[in-house]
C-alpha cells in the first residue's frame, strides 16, 4: 500500500464526534465506493474502508471538510481547512462534485419542503416512509430516476415547491462541466498513489507515525 491504514482510534473518534445528520451525509458522500458494502453504521463502514487500504489521511480530511467539521481536521487529524483545499486544488477529489450538490441541497431544505417533494414523486417511489432528502435521492438512484447526469426530475420538482435558488445551483453544476460526475474509485486509487502525508502543500503536520498507530 501507497499510505499506511488509520488507526482504529482515529476512526472510533470521528464516529462518536458526528452527529446523526452528520454520519448520514458521509455515508451518502461516499456511497460510489460502497457498492459491494452494506454499512450498518459509519464506524463500520470506515473500518472496511480501512481493511481494504482504501481510506487513507487524505481521504478522511477531505470528508470532514466536505461536512464542515473544521473543528474535527485541528483537533483529531492536526490539520486545517487551507490544507485540505490546496490538497483538492492539487489533486482529484475522492468526492464526486454531485454527491457534494446533492448533501448541500438537502441540507437548504426544511422538513416541509423534504415532504413536499417525496409527495411529488410518489408517483414514482409510492408510499413510504418518511425519509430525509439523502434517502429520496437514494431511491431515485436505485430506481435510475436520478444521476450526476440526470437531475430533470429534481429540478422540476424543486420549482414546484418555489426553491428556484436551489434549481439554479444544479443548472450552474450543470453549465460548469461538472454533470459527467467523478468516480470515487478512480480518484481515490490516484490519491493512493500519488500522495505523500509528508507533501509540505497537504497535512504539514500530520505525524505518519502517529495516523498509523505507531507508538511516538
Amino acid at each position: 500500500m501507497a499510505l499506511c491504514s488509520l488507526s482504529t482510534n482515529i476512526i472510533h473518534e470521528v464516529e462518536e464526534s458526528l452527529d446523526e445528520d452528520e454520519k448520514e451525509m458521509l455515508l451518502f458522500l461516499c456511497r460510489d465506493a460502497a457498492e459491494n458494502l452494506s454499512p450498518s453504521n459509519v464506524r463500520d463502514f470506515l473500518g472496511s474502508l480501512n481493511e481494504r487500504g482504501q481510506l487513507s489521511v487524505a481521504a478522511l480530511a477531505e470528508l470532514l471538510y466536505r461536512l464542515g467539521r473544521i473543528d474535527l481536521l485541528e483537533r483529531i487529524l492536526k490539520t486545517n481547512k487551507a490544507a485540505v483545499e490546496a490538497h483538492l486544488r492539487k489533486y482529484p477529489p475522492l468526492v464526486s462534485d454531485y454527491r457534494v450538490l446533492m448533501m448541500e441541497i438537502g441540507e437548504n431544505l426544511g422538513k416541509s419542503e423534504v415532504s413536499s417533494l417525496i409527495f411529488l414523486i410518489r408517483d414514482y417511489t409510492g408510499r413510504g416512509k418518511n425519509k430525509s432528502f439523502l434517502d429520496l435521492v437514494i431511491e431515485l438512484e436505485k430506481l435510475k430516476l436520478i444521476a450526476s447526469d440526470q437531475l430533470n426530475l429534481l429540478e422540476k420538482c424543486l420549482q414546484t415547491i418555489g426553491r428556484i435558488d436551489l434549481k439554479t445551483k444544479i443548472q450552474k453544476y450543470r453549465q460548469s462541466g461538472q454533470g459527467g460526475g467523478t468516480s470515487y474509485i478512480n480518484s481515490l486509487q490516484a490519491s493512493l498513489t500519488k500522495v505523500s502525508l509528508k507533501d509540505p502543500s497537504y497535512i504539514s503536520r500530520v505525524s505518519l507515525e502517529q495516523k498509523c498507530g505507531v507508538p511516538m
